[in-house]
């Protein structure tokens, strides 16, 4: 079973297409602002009356490059699970897929019970997915601490969050820091990891460009690993028709986070970020921002 994924080559010309079409525009007569003010009109039309409990809220149309709603999207804001995104990223881009890696004890100590076992063997591709899909974060740490393995046959979770953050500062993740792998908090008053929503929405529209095969397990409501059965953690999965992709967050310190992707039309990706919700007001927010952008979709 396979959700449909996204053409890279096609959200790749979509976005093309929009910077020629802005940069060519540019000296345009009035008409194309009237256009542009219309567009607006219907933005604000289309979420208007709108109440959300989230603290920051972004809705970015991948397809022009554009975003159509904003709530505090630049705010730097706790991570919490959000942060396994960026996790997963320099694992993938860093590890080879068939390397399996042993379950180190420190790993499982990690807050959370996902069954998984100190000295067991997994592949890391399928360890990826299980920290994914079940937001796991012995899976996350366990990753951090091999990832680097092939150097010198032992790994140091201190040395792969320099990659995360390294791989922040080279993808203009302007508000992004991470101290951790997990997006634990990191004491009582210091997350494990900050971003605003933007950087969420940038990050997951990096790894739909560059890796689309990482999101693909958190379209599933649930994954099988030999004796190992994880269940999503966003409940959004099967409820919403139109959604392909996401990740969960919640810590203390963070309260709800959320971004999924949903697909609106043929190949028309939109990326949806709500950060500093509740457990489960972080899903309302969410599921009333994809009814609004419905909305503006079918208005404008």
């Amino acid at each position: 079973m396979k959700i449909r994924k996204i053409t890279i080559l096609t959200a790749l010309l979509a976005i093309s297409l929009s910077f020629v079409f802005l940069f060519a525009t540019k000296d345009l007569p009035v008409s194309v602002s009237v256009s542009a003010a219309k567009k607006n009109a219907t933005e604000e039309s289309s979420f208007k009356n709108m109440a959300l409990n989230a603290r920051a809220a972004y809705v970015f149309d991948i397809s022009t490059g554009r975003a159509i709603f904003k709530k505090n999207s630049s705010a730097q804001l706790p991570l919490a699970s959000l942060t396994k995104i960026m996790t997963a990223i320099v694992v993938k881009e860093n590890t080879p897929e068939w390397l399996k890696v042993s379950i180190p004890r420190e790993a499982v100590l990690q807050e959370g019970d996902s069954g998984l076992l100190t000295g067991e063997w997994w592949k890391v591709s399928n360890l990826t997915d299980a920290m994914l899909i079940a937001s796991l974060n012995d899976a996350a740490f366990a990753l951090s601490m091999t990832a680097l393995a092939g150097k010198d046959g032992g790994g140091s979770w201190r040395d792969f969050v320099k990659l995360m953050n390294k791989k922040a500062q080279k993808m203009n993740l302007n508000q992004t820091y991470f101290l951790n792998p997990t997006g634990l908090d990191f004491s009582s008053n210091t997350p494990g990891a900050y971003g605003s929503a933007e950087d969420v929405a940038k990050m997951i529209r990096y790894v739909l460009k560059k890796h689309p095969e990482l999101l693909e397990v958190t379209g599933y409501k649930t994954l099988k690993v030999n004796s190992h059965f994880f269940r999503n953690t966003d409940k959004l999965v099967g409820e919403i028709p139109l959604l392909v992709a996401g990740k969960t967050g919640f810590s203390n310190l963070a309260g709800g986070n959320l971004a999924v992707v949903i697909d609106v039309g043929f190949e028309h990706p939109v990326i949806i970020v709500v950060l500093g919700s509740s457990e489960e007001g972080r899903f309302k927010d969410v599921k009333t921002l994809y009814e609004k952008t419905l909305q503006y979709f079918k208005s404008s």
